[in-house]
C-alpha cells in the first residue's frame, strides 16, 4: 500500500502534509490525489490551488491510474451536468470493480448544481460530500483533512496487522524450518521492527558474560553496527541492556541521556525516543538479544496491545527455540547411537566370524582325531604287512632255487634246500602270516570304509539343501524307510506304528528319509547295546496346529540330562572309539533346521528316549501341487 503525501502552501496545507507523509522502514512512498471531471480548471474545487493532485477527465484514463495505484483521496468535481456521469462511473469502479472500500471518496459540486446527496452516499458509497465555495472553503479543508487522517489510519491498521502477522509466521518457521538459527533470527528481528516502528535493530550475541558479537541487521547500517560494537567492546553492556538479560524479559522504555547508547543515537538523524530490548532465551539462558530503536515521532503507535504481543511472542520463541535445541540434541545422540550400533554390528560380525573360525578350528581338530583313529591302525597293519611281505618273498626265492635243483637232479643240493625251506618256515611262521595277513587286509578295509563313513556324514552335515519339494505320502515314506532298514532290523527290534496323519507332505522326501534312518538306527544301536530284552520302537505322527508332529520312541537304556544337552553338537558319541562318528544327530539337527523344522529329545536313564520331530504343512496350490 502507498502512503499519503500532499503538500500545499498555506498553514492547512502544512497540516494535511503531516498527516500524508510517513517513514516505513527508512522508504518513503505516496498515495496520490486525484479529482475527476471534466471542468476547465478541476483545481477551483480545492480550498487552495496549490494542492498537488492528477486531474481525471475520462473513465478510460480513471481506470488506468486506478489500477496502478491506491489512492489516499478522489474527489469528484460536479460543475455541469457532463461530470455526473463521469464521476459515477468512477465511483463504482473504485468501490464494486476494484473492491476498494480505503480510498476515500469526496463529492464536491458547484452551488448552482442541485444533487441528492442520499443516492450518492447509499449507492455509490461516496465519504462526504460539500460545496464549492468560498463562504465553506475553511470547513471543505477540515473534511479533506479528516479523511486524509482517516486513510492514513486504515493503512497503518493494515501495516500493523501486516507485521504482526508476518512476526507470527517467522515463529512459526522456527518450529518447521532447517535454517540455521542466526538466518531464523534475522528475519525474526526485522519482523519485529516493523511491528515496532523501529528505525534501525541491532542482533547482539552473547559469547560470555563480557564479550558481546553485534551482527549487522537489514535495517541497520554498517557505521551503527562499528558504533555499538565498539561501545560494548569498551564499556560493557549499558545498564538499560543489562536490565533485559539480568530478568529474561523484553525491556521497553524511554531513552534519556543515562541511556548509555548516546554514541550510537548521535549517528542517527532522527530523533530517538525509546528502545526495545527483546533477550532471546533457551533453557533460562540468554543467547542473544534484539535491540531496536524506536523514533520519537512513531512511539505513539506502540500500544499496549502491541507490547502484549511482544511478550507473547518472547513466550513462544523461547519454547520453540528449546524444543528446536532438543531435536538437534536428540539428532546428535540419534546419530552417536547410530554410529555405535554400527560399530558394534561391524564387532559383532567379527565375532561371528572368529567364532566360525574357532569353530572350523574345532571341527577340524574332531575329523583328525575321527580319522586318525582308523589311519593308525590301518598303517601299523601296513607296516607288519611290509614285514610278512619281505618272508614271503624269501620263502618264494627259496622254493624258488629248490625246483630249480631238482630239475637239475642235483639231489643233495635239493635236499639241503629242503631242509632250509622247512626251517625258514617254522622260524619265519608262515602259516600264522597267511593266516594274520588276511585279517590285516580286512581290519585295513574296515579302517578305510569308516574314514568314507566319516567324510560322508560330514558332506552331509554340511551340503546346503538340494533338489526341489515335492507331494508325498508320509505313511508311504515310512514304509519306504522301513524296508531299506530291514537288514539294521533283521527282527531285532518290533516297530509299532500309529499314523494319524491322512494329508500329504510338500518337502524333501530324500531329507525326511535321512532323518528317520538316522533316528531309527541310533535307537537300535542303543538297545543292542544295552541289551535291551525286549526292544520296541514306536512311530507316531498327527496333525496339530498346522505342524506334523512325528514321535520316535524307544524303550532302550535313556540318556541322563547333561548328555541330552550335547546330542546334537558335532563329534560327541557315547559310541566306543571307531564306532560312532558323532555327526548322526548333527545331520538331522541340520536338516530339521533347513526344513523351517524342529527336533526335541525327551529321555529318562533306563526307561525311553523320544524325539519329535515338528514339520511345517504348507498348503500349496492346485497347479503346484
Amino acid at each position: 500500500c502507498a502512503v499519503v503525501c500532499v503538500t500545499a502552501g498555506n498553514d492547512y496545507l502544512s497540516n494535511i502534509a503531516e498527516f500524508s507523509e510517513t517513514v516505513v522502514l527508512g522508504k518513503r512512498m505516496e498515495n496520490p490525489v486525484f479529482l475527476v471531471g471534466q471542468s476547465p480548471d478541476l483545481a477551483a474545487f480545492l480550498p487552495d490551488r496549490t494542492m498537488d493532485s492528477e486531474n481525471l477527465t475520462s473513465l478510460r484514463n480513471a481506470k488506468k491510474k486506478l489500477r496502478s495505484c491506491k489512492p489516499s483521496l478522489v474527489i469528484l468535481c460536479v460543475g455541469s451536468d457532463d461530470d455526473i456521469s463521469l464521476c459515477q462511473s468512477v465511483a463504482e469502479y473504485i468501490r464494486q470493480g476494484l473492491a476498494n472500500q480505503d480510498t476515500r471518496i469526496i463529492l464536491m459540486h458547484n452551488p448552482t448544481q442541485q444533487l441528492d446527496e442520499v443516492v450518492w452516499l447509499e449507492e455509490f458509497q461516496i465519504n462526504a460530500c460539500l460545496t464549492a465555495s468560498e463562504a465553506k472553503a475553511k470547513f471543505n479543508a477540515s473534511v479533506l483533512k479528516r479523511e486524509l487522517a482517516t486513510f492514513e489510519y486504515i493503512e497503518n491498521t493494515y501495516r500493523q496487522h501486516d507485521a504482526e502477522t508476518e512476526m507470527l509466521v517467522c515463529i512459526t518457521r522456527f518450529s518447521r524450518s532447517d535454517e540455521k538459527l542466526t538466518a531464523l533470527l534475522s528475519t525474526f528481528s526485522n519482523a519485529l521492527a516493523r511491528l515496532c516502528h523501529a528505525h534501525c535493530s541491532f542482533e547482539i550475541y552473547l559469547e560470555n558474560t563480557s564479550r558481546f558479537r553485534v551482527r549487522n541487521s537489514d535495517i541497520a547500517g554498517k557505521e551503527l553496527v562499528k558504533a555499538l560494537q565498539s561501545l560494548l567492546s569498551e564499556g560493557g553492556l549499558p545498564a538499560s541492556l543489562a536490565q533485559a538479560i539480568e530478568e529474561q524479559h523484553p525491556q521497553i522504555h524511554l531513552l534519556d541521556e543515562s541511556g548509555g547508547l548516546e554514541p550510537v543515537t548521535q549517528l542517527i538523524t532522527t530523533r530517538i525516543g525509546s528502545y526495545l530490548a527483546f533477550p532471546i532465551v533457551v533453557y533460562k539462558r540468554v543467547v542473544c538479544l534484539l535491540l531496536y530503536l524506536i523514533p520519537e515521532q512513531e512511539m505513539d503507535r506502540v500500544s499496549m496491545k502491541q507490547i502484549t504481543i511482544i511478550n507473547k511472542a518472547a513466550e513462544q520463541l523461547t519454547v520453540l527455540l528449546e524444543r528446536k535445541q532438543a531435536e538437534s540434541s536428540l539428532k546428535k545422540q540419534y546419530t552417536r547411537l547410530r554410529d555405535t550400533l554400527l560399530e558394534l554390528k561391524s564387532t559383532k560380525q567379527a565375532l561371528a566370524h572368529n567364532e566360525k573360525l574357532a569353530s572350523i578350528g574345532r571341527m577340524a581338530a574332531g575329523i583328525a582325531h575321527e580319522i586318525n583313529n582308523p589311519l593308525s591302525f590301518v598303517i601299523s597293519n601296513f607296516s607288519s604287512m611290509d614285514s610278512y611281505l619281505d618272508n614271503i618273498i624269501q620263502l618264494q626265492s627259496m622254493q624258488s632255487e629248490l625246483l630249480t635243483a631238482i630239475d637239475i637232479q642235483q639231489d643233495q643240493k635239493a635236499a639241503h634246500l629242503k631242509q632250509s625251506l622247512s626251517e625258514f618256515e617254522e622260524q619265519a611262521g608262515i602259516p600264522f602270516i597267511l593266516e594274520d595277513i588276511r585279517a590285516i587286509v580286512a581290519d585295513s578295509f574296515n579302517g578305510l570304509q569308516r574314514v568314507k563313513n566319516i567324510i560322508s556324514d560330514l558332506r552331509s552335515f554340511s551340503h546346503n539343501q538340494t533338489g526341489e519339494k515335492e507331494v508325498c505320502d508320509f505313511s508311504v515314506l515310512l514304509d519306504d524307510t522301513l524296508k531299506m532298514m530291514r537288514y539294521d532290523l533283521d527282527n531285532k527290534v518290533s516297530i509299532e506304528r500309529e499314523v494319524q496323519f491322512k494329508g500329504v507332505l510338500h518337502t524333501h522326501t530324500g531329507l525326511i528319509e535321512q532323518v528317520l534312518v538316522n533316528l531309527i538306527k541310533n535307537a537300535v544301536q542303543a538297545m543292542e547295546t544295552a541289551g535291551t530284552a525286549e526292544p520296541v520302537i514306536r512311530i507316531s505322527a498327527k496333525e496339530l496346529d498346522n505342524m506334523l508332529h512325528i514321535r520316535i520312541r524307544d524303550n532302550g537304556p535313556g540318556m541322563t540330562a547333561d548328555i541330552q544337552q550335547k546330542i546334537f553338537e558335532p563329534f560327541f558319541t557315547t559310541k566306543p572309539i571307531g564306532e560312532g562318528t558323532g555327526l548322526g544327530l548333527s545331520v538331522v539337527y541340520n536338516i530339521m533346521q533347513r526344513l523351517d523344522g524342529s527336533i526335541q529329545c525327551a529321555s529318562e536313564p533306563g526307561v525311553f528316549t523320544e524325539f519329535t520331530l515338528q514339520l511345517p504343512l504348507q498348503q500349496e496350490d492346485a497347479s503346484e501341487a
